[in-house]
């Protein structure tokens, strides 16, 4: 009997044993493995035998009589699977996520989780020591699988997240919306309707709806009508809505949630979701959520994301980038044209500029077996694979993640460029990339836009003069927007007036070119571009307007006054009184749009303010050379640049308008901007004996507003505003003095124009050479050449150093030109833009 009662204590201590391993050791929530002791124990005086069956871990086989603790590290072992918590998953029906746990009965009844027999004398341990053995010493983690999107600064939702059970993924998918407060939660999940129960009216209201897409024009599509009291999935068809199930929603606090069964066999492997919310009020959805791009989903995988993919690529280039952001991640992909050019550029570096100062904050270096992200230190924050692939038409894809990148980058944006380590090639070539993907994102050349019309030619027929004539321009410009053709209320926006030349006249013959003239200097890759700029303003303001007129008005100085003589008032003057005598008539006598632009083309304003207000000023009677208008579609493409050639009325003068948008690198803002007149040449002199030379110059950058002109009333109840260059102006010698010689050369190293910075659109620059003689008339000062350019600041002017984002430019060139008395000269300009 005492026999007896040992062995049913050990029987029963070994039992206890077992449980205890089955329940107590289970993993962590941390996911770490723990250490398991084991006690078999038996009385070395008794015949009882406990078998320790073979396992994984190569235990032996044998009867053993004794009383050692084993101590082991477990080893993983990927054939078991865990809940989120750490227990047994287990097979068949039982649900992982509803408490299926280690000692709970499965129904094979074996294993981790059997149940004890009503009579413990007949339990066999033996099947009980194996699974435990393989429990405790080959660990797995493997729960509930899910993950969680966001949109950078979204609004209203901070989040939606996904989880689907690990043994059966994708089967069932439980979403879970994170509103940014509980009022937002409750108000745009809110019940399906209401009854008055005074009135007995009942209020239906429209759901907030999640729906769901292939990502195709014409794939399938699903909405799910989501309510406080529940929900309902939709698929969208030829003949409506079919319902396909619905469900329970919980809402706790502001997180709601909702469990979609069967979702695998529903949707495919990858969709893509939206959130339009509305609320009790609302007519139409008040919340759009992403507000740009959608959620990609894979149930699959437990995986959601922030889809958000942008392309850059650029006409002749040879390489092509796509980009993904995604969460908090990154990723490239670059597309090299062919085999050469990825040879050529592989290894390559992506610079990263992310404090907006033109440097590189970041420096990834990618090449065919990995990349890596370092800071300027050197120091490595990054590293991964890469994949290179050859496509079927012969590009190379060259591709690689970044994870966590927005942990260094924060505010989601940032400036990029590629080089290969040795070489000079560059991508882009003549620009930096802008990423942003503060809301979505965007992948454009790192540039501010501008619209640019520039003077770019004025030949005229007849100088209305018997000899030489004395000839002075005025341009202007200024939009017009209108809602309806036979709209009167127009919309006017500024107007821009500028003169020619600064000082004095250009002498003309007949048959004449007024401005200097190179046939090359046509395009923004070019040094300059011939002539004088009428207008300037940023891309995005001037398409909200329809057209730009511009206009140019000549005349010949019979008798020229002082005032004329001494400076350039009148011009700025005679323009804006040009300009706003046509806008008053045109308010006057328009009837509509077209009509409208008829009436500037022909100058009727300008003719009327001409011959009321302007020959009193001249100091004697002018002959207009000819008016000369151009209305320019404000919303057309002007990127490669747009040669306009228009007549006067009367055919006697041809103006070449060059209109041309203009994209300034925003790095330039890091550099600075001096032109000099270095060297003046006199070649050729008027006369016999010494003569006396003195030079105008002229420069401007930008317009500003005239505040002696603010608010000008050009007819009743139309007011504008001019904008007038900002001139620096300069004479040399100073003062009154002046050159004497005949052929010489002088070296002034005049500094004409400064600027700090050099991020605007273009640079002018004038040139006049004169020699002075006595008297005003019959023998007034002979002209020795005139010379006026523009510069376009476009990313396609400047070099750009391959390990660099700012931009640089330096030259110099001469500028020969005569006067039409003979007298002729050469010019030096020196123009520096670069980072000190």
């Amino acid at each position: 009997m005492k026999k007896t009662s040992r062995i049913l204590i050990f029987l029963l201590v070994s039992t206890l044993v077992i449980i205890s391993g089955c329940i107590g050791n289970t993993p962590s929530s941390t996911g770490t493995s723990p250490t398991t002791s084991e006690n078999p124990t038996s009385n070395r005086g008794e015949t009882s035998e406990i078998e320790i069956s073979p396992t994984e871990a190569g235990s032996e086989t044998g009867t053993e009589t004794q009383t050692e603790t084993s101590t082991e590290t477990p080893v993983q072992n990927e054939s078991l699977q865990y809940d989120e918590d750490g227990n047994v998953v287990c097979e068949g029906d039982a649900d992982p996520d509803l408490g299926c746990e280690a000692g709970e009965t499965n129904e094979e009844g074996t294993g981790p989780g059997f149940s004890l027999p009503e009579t413990l004398i007949n339990v066999t341990l033996e099947p009980v020591i194996i699974p435990v053995y393989k429990l405790t010493a080959n660990f797995t983690y493997v729960g509930p699988i899910g993950s969680e999107a966001f949109e950078p600064n979204g609004e209203k939702i901070e989040r939606v997240s996904i989880i689907t059970q690990s043994t059966n993924p994708g089967k069932n998918v439980k979403f879970t919306i994170t509103f940014e407060n509980e009022s937002l939660a409750a108000a745009y999940v809110h019940i399906p309707s209401f009854i008055d129960m005074f009135s007995g009216k009942k209020y239906v209201y429209e759901p907030t709806v999640i729906k769901f897409d292939e990502g195709d024009e014409f794939g399938r599509n699903w909405e799910l009508h989501l309510y406080s009291t529940g929900f309902t999935l939709y698929e969208l068809t030829d003949d409506g809505l079919e319902e396909l199930q619905s469900g329970e929603v919980e809402l706790d606090g502001r997180r709601v949630s909702f469990t979609v069964e069967n979702f695998s066999e529903i949707f495919p492997e990858k969709v893509y979701l939206r959130i339009y919310g509305r609320t009790i009020n609302d007519d139409n959805p008040s919340l759009t959520y992403p507000s740009v791009e959608k959620f990609m989903m894979e149930a699959g995988r437990g995986w959601i994301d922030y889809y958000s993919p942008a392309w850059f690529g650029l006409p002749d280039e040879s390489v092509e980038l796509y980009m993904e952001a995604t969460g908090h991640d990154v990723l490239m992909r670059l597309y090299f044209k062919d085999e050469s050019t990825y040879k050529l550029m592989m290894p390559i570096k992506a610079f990263i500029d992310s404090s907006d100062n033109g440097e590189a904050d970041w420096i990834a270096i990618i090449t065919a077996n990995g990349y890596e992200l370092k800071d300027r230190s050197g120091s490595v924050f990054r590293s991964g694979n890469v994949k290179v692939e050859q496509l079927g038409d012969g590009r190379f894809m060259v591709e690689y993640n970044i994870s966590n990148f927005f942990s260094l980058v924060p505010w989601r944006y940032f400036r990029l460029w590629f080089a290969p380590s040795i070489g000079f090639n560059r991508f882009p070539s003549h620009s930096n990339i802008w990423v942003n993907a503060t809301n979505g994102l965007s992948l454009d050349k790192d540039v501010e836009r501008y619209l640019v019309i520039v003077v770019e030619d004025v030949y005229i027929k007849g100088n209305k003069d018997s000899a030489e004539g004395e000839i002075q321009l005025v341009s202007w410009a200024f939009p017009v927007y209108w809602e309806h053709e036979n709209d009167l209320d127009w919309e006017y926006g500024p107007i821009y007036a500028v003169g020619y030349p600064a000082k004095r006249w250009v002498e003309a013959n007949d048959h004449s070119r007024l401005l200097y003239h190179d046939e090359r200097a046509i395009s923004v890759s070019f040094p300059f571009i011939n002539g004088y700029p009428i207008f300037v303003m940023p891309l995005d303001e001037v398409k909200k307007y329809r057209k730009v007129y511009v206009q140019t008005a000549g005349w010949d100085l019979d008798d020229p006054g002082e005032y004329i003589t001494l400076g350039v008032g009148l011009l700025i003057d005679a323009a804006i009184g040009l300009a706003t005598g046509e806008i008053g008539t045109a308010m006057k006598y328009g009837y509509n749009g077209v009509m409208f632009i008829n009436q500037l083309v022909t100058g009727q304003g300008a003719g009327e303010w001409w011959r009321s207000t302007i020959v009193k000023d001249l100091g004697g009677d002018p002959d207009p050379v000819g008016y000369n208008g151009y209305t320019i579609e404000a919303s057309d493409n002007y990127r490669d640049g747009v040669l306009v050639e228009t007549w006067s009325a009367d055919g006697n003068m041809r103006v070449t308008y060059l209109v041309q948008e203009v994209e300034v690198p925003r790095t330039l803002r890091y550099t600075d901007m001096k032109a000099y007149l270095s060297t003046v040449k006199f070649t050729t002199d008027t006369e016999i004996g010494d003569d006396e030379y003195y030079i105008h110059l002229r420069a401007f950058t930008h317009f500003i507003e005239g505040e002696e002109y603010y608010g000008t009333d050009v007819a009743e109840g139309v007011r504008v505003t001019p904008m007038l260059p900002v001139l620096a102006e300069h004479r040399y010698p100073e003062g009154r003095r002046v050159i004497d010689g005949n052929k010489l050369m002088v070296e002034p190293n005049l500094l004409i124009i400064e600027h700090a910075r050099a991020d605007v659109p273009f640079l002018y620059l004038e040139y006049n050479a004169w020699e002075e003689d006595s008297g005003k008339w019959g023998n007034d000062d002979d002209p020795m050449g005139q010379v006026a350019i523009t510069i376009l600041l476009d990313d396609d002017y400047f070099t750009w150093d391959p390990f660099s984002g700012i931009p640089e430019k330096e030259w110099s060139l001469e500028f020969p030109s005569c006067g039409v008395s003979g007298g002729c000269s050469k010019a030096w300009f020196w123009v520096r833009i670069k980072a000190d």
